[in-house]
């Protein structure tokens, strides 16, 4: 049960942490707010399913299937979350506060609304089952541990190229657009290009871990993509700590941990189930609040800079 619960941990944690340390570029760094991050992972999740699954039979009713190997799909779901957030970016980012938030969700329940009604893309409510994976077993290897692993190895490449980013002087850059556009651009800085720049590259590994989500549940449906990623985002960039990804992936494994801790434990009775289900929404409200009141995050840093 505990080596369950540690791998389990790694597995969504490691994942989750690519959404967060890619919202932290986002919000932290180029001063953007996202409420639409899942709109991204979904469209990885969904594009690596089409592009590695075999054509439409049967009852099948999505229209594409192009059976490819599991390494162009995850191709795909990179390229497919760069597309949709240049799509969504480039009139959204002229937005500020809160109006930015708002269409950013407001795209993002778009996308899931097409996704469940439209069933020619992946088979709408029901979704797309037994997405292809690679298989591990072929290796000898363990299934859990092998996607722990490669859920690890995605979040660690992304939170080192993200801090050679932010540490170059295109990370100046960055700041300086999200700290004072004006004086930027009275440098002639384009500073619309470079929100814009940040809003694609951060997308990307997001479109890898929706990719890397499709193989761990062999299964993508709307079901899975809802606005609740993106706030669970949000709460575990708030546990951890804005401008810091080391933060952020503190953050993210703490909350997962929390999550996987209350799943793991056996209930006698499906109403037993229920309430902890309810009771795991409860605590993690009542700590967001209260990381929110006393930000513990900020303290340490007050500290740090004494």
């Amino acid at each position: 049960m505990i080596q369950s619960l540690i791998l389990s941990t790694l597995m969504f944690g490691a994942m989750f942490s690519v959404l967060t340390v890619s919202l932290n570029l986002q919000y932290a760094r180029g001063g953007m707010i996202n409420f639409g991050t899942v709109a991204y992972f979904a469209a990885g999740a969904y594009a690596y399913a089409i592009f590695t699954q075999e054509p439409p039979s049967g009852l099948d009713q999505y229209a594409f299937g192009f059976d490819l190997p599991w390494w162009a799909g995850f191709l795909a779901a990179g390229v497919a979350a760069m597309a949709f957030a240049l799509l969504t970016g480039w009139p959204t980012l002229r937005l500020r506060g809160e109006y930015l938030a708002l269409t950013t969700f407001a795209f993002a329940e778009v996308l899931h609304s097409v996704l469940l009604n439209e069933r020619r893309i992946g088979n709408g409510s029901v979704g797309m089952a037994n997405v292809e994976r690679p298989d591990p077993a072929a290796l000898g290897l363990d299934d859990t541990l092998a996607y722990a692993a490669a859920a690890c190895l995605l979040m660690l490449a992304t939170a080192w190229l993200f801090r050679r980013l932010l540490a170059s002087p295109y990370g100046r850059l960055v700041d300086a657009t999200r700290d004072d556009e004006t004086a930027a651009e009275s440098v002639g800085k384009d500073t619309a290009r470079v929100r814009l720049q940040i809003f694609v590259i951060s997308a990307i590994p997001i479109g890898f871990a929706g990719a890397l989500y499709a193989m761990i549940t062999t299964l993508v449906a709307p079901a899975l993509f809802t606005a609740e990623v993106t706030f669970f985002v949000w709460i575990a960039l708030a546990l951890g700590g804005e401008r810091t990804i080391t933060g952020a992936i503190l953050g993210t494994m703490a909350l997962v941990f929390f999550q996987e801790l209350v799943r793991i434990i056996p209930f006698e009775t499906v109403r037993g189930a229920q309430v902890a289900a309810s009771v795991e929404e409860v605590i993690t409200g009542i700590l967001f609040i209260l990381v929110l009141r006393w930000q513990p995050w900020a303290r340490l840093a007050r500290r740090a800079g004494a």
